[in-house]
């Protein structure tokens, strides 16, 4: 008979790896999260009162969760939409909305990486849905603010600052006493990187002078992240380079970047290097300044290497 220790045990060791993906990325992760996916995929078939095998089936659906991120991360994005396809029937067996919001998030945020706008979109919509079920503020702003940033993709500035002013309200509000693990990463930090990362892309969609608002919440966000969310400071840098760049700061906008590369090499995720890609280009703009072609370089010497292959 599975008790309920046996969930406890499953929930603690996915914080665990859900925490050195934040400091060490997707890609270290990959086989610990596999292995305890055939683990415990056994468990949903093993004997368990109805208490025991609801908040089983919550935490193998985030584990399922966990497993398609650290993929989405590697750059393994067919396997991650395996993997959320089950985190989502889990969720839905087990009618959290919560979890079903977070997937939704996450499965947006694989469209959004990858340029597919419209489809991010939907899949942040259909995840506020399940938000405003659960009551859940902190996952509406979640997604609130991740339906911003895809907006200012798309260029339009009115539709992503008012979302953005929207997913504030509702972080304010959000009761952050009591935060399931898969929205833990979610904090004021979080919130100002989220920011910071909208009007860097109204930048290039809606107007320079975006920089300017960019710069001091990518600063505040970088200085909020400590070492368990190495990744975050990491993504964060990257953007505020870019926007120092755009703004004129050359000399800072190569040093934050190089420091960004710096923490970056120990960090394994695909997603980090594509996200590099951008900040060599916009350092490719100043064919003068022979720090921002240098930046340029080992920006490319660092992103040639290849994500893992999932066997």
């Amino acid at each position: 008979m599975m008790g309920l220790s046996d969930v406890t045990r499953l929930e603690q060791d996915t914080r665990a790896l859900r925490g050195l993906d934040h400091r060490r990325g997707g890609e270290p992760c990959l086989d610990r999260v596999r292995l305890r996916i055939r683990e415990n995929l056994p468990l949903l078939v093993a004997p368990a009162s109805r208490e025991v095998r609801q908040r089983l089936h919550v935490a193998v659906g985030d584990l399922r969760n966990l497993a398609g991120w650290v993929c989405f991360d590697a750059g393994l994005v067919t396997h991650a939409q395996n993997h959320f396809s089950h985190a989502l029937a889990l969720a839905g067996v087990a009618r959290d909305n919560g979890l079903i919001a977070n997937v939704c998030y996450r499965l947006g945020r694989v469209h959004l990486h990858h340029g597919h706008l419209d489809e991010a979109l939907r899949y942040f919509d259909l995840g506020r849905l399940a938000a405003s079920r659960s009551g859940d503020r902190l996952a509406g702003s979640i997604l609130t603010v991740n339906s911003a940033w895809a907006c200012a993709q798309k260029g339009a500035e009115h539709g992503a600052l008012t979302l953005l002013d929207r997913g504030r309200e509702q972080f304010s509000a959000a009761n952050r006493t009591e935060v399931a693990g898969w929205a833990e990463f979610f904090t004021e930090s979080d919130l100002s990187g989220m920011a910071g990362a909208v009007h860097t892309a109204l930048v290039g969609t809606a107007g320079r002078h975006h920089a300017g608002t960019a710069v001091p919440l990518l600063v505040a966000a970088v200085d909020g992240y400590g070492e368990d969310m190495l990744r975050s400071r990491i993504l964060s840098l990257v953007l505020l380079s870019t926007s120092q760049l755009v703004q004129g700061d050359v000399d800072i906008g190569v040093a934050t970047g190089l420091r960004a590369l710096e923490f970056a090499a120990s960090v394994g995720s695909a997603r980090v290097r594509d996200r590099f890609r951008p900040l060599a280009a916009q350092a490719r703009e100043q064919p003068t300044h022979s720090g921002a072609l240098d930046l340029a370089r080992r920006i490319d010497a660092r992103t040639i290497t290849s994500a893992p292959q999932m066997p």
